[in-house]
């Protein structure tokens, strides 16, 4: 992510705070039951991969991780309306999430307990969970996750951003000497996605580097309640995509 320049004044998307995701949740509050049940479920779609993520930690298979999630977004998401009663003025929407499918992976514990059976957290899952230990690598399998997520989605915006304006060859340039392992060399890149030279093609990798990082920022700032949160949170997207080697 270094190479990206995430610190620099770059171009501007037009992005604003409190974007996104929190339009979602206030559509969540309407009284529209279809268009309450669509809103909750779209953030369930950008939500699951980091409440999987979390699950896995806290879970012993990969079948249980799955239950879990099933069960939180089923019960919790959309049975318990989580999203209805989110205020953006309390905390990131990743927080409210990160926060809920821990505690329903404690009371889902607890009612195992309580029946015989149930679900089996993993290790000293549950200790970590209660307190007894300050170890949270749930929560981080979570944030992780949730940094990559936020990544994707700015690389599919960014995609199609230069799609639509008729660059779609800076892009394919892009993914052939960026994102790809090993990278195309730069002057055969340049002759296959239409640059006149091989100078011109590291200008136009430059460019889309410029409008990738910006919309990382847009991304991010759609998940927070003011500007000083959506810094804090692009500051550690950043961080927890550097550790990945991103």
């Amino acid at each position: 992510m270094g190479e990206f320049g995430v610190r620099d004044a770059l171009e501007q998307t037009g992005a604003s705070f409190v974007t996104t995701c929190w339009t979602l949740l206030e559509r969540a509050r309407g009284d529209d039951p279809a268009a309450r049940r669509a809103a909750a479920e779209e953030c369930a779609r950008v939500y699951w991969p980091p409440v999987y993520a979390c699950a896995r930690r806290l879970t012993r298979t990969r079948d249980e991780a799955l239950d879990l999630t099933q069960a939180f977004f089923a019960e919790v998401v959309l049975g318990r309306g989580l999203f209805d009663r989110a205020d953006p003025g309390a905390g990131s929407a990743r927080s409210l999430v990160r926060a809920a499918i821990k505690r329903f992976a404690v009371d889902q514990w607890r009612r195992g307990r309580a029946r015989g059976g149930g679900l089996v957290l993993s290790g000293d899952a549950i200790e970590r969970e209660e307190g007894m230990s300050r170890d949270e690598e749930p929560g981080a399998a979570f944030d992780r996750r949730w940094a990559l997520s936020m990544f994707e989605e700015a690389m599919r915006r960014c995609a199609a951003h230069f799609e639509s304006a008729g660059r779609g060859g800076h892009w394919e340039l892009f993914e052939a000497r960026v994102v790809r392992d090993p990278a195309m060399p730069l002057v055969e890149a340049a002759a296959r996605f239409g640059f006149d030279t091989p100078a011109l093609a590291a200008a136009a990798v430059q460019t889309v580097k410029r409008r990738l990082d910006a919309v990382l920022r847009e991304v991010v700032a759609e998940t927070a309640r003011d500007e000083a949160q959506a810094a804090a949170e692009f500051d550690e997207v950043v961080g927890l995509l550097s550790m990945r080697g991103l």
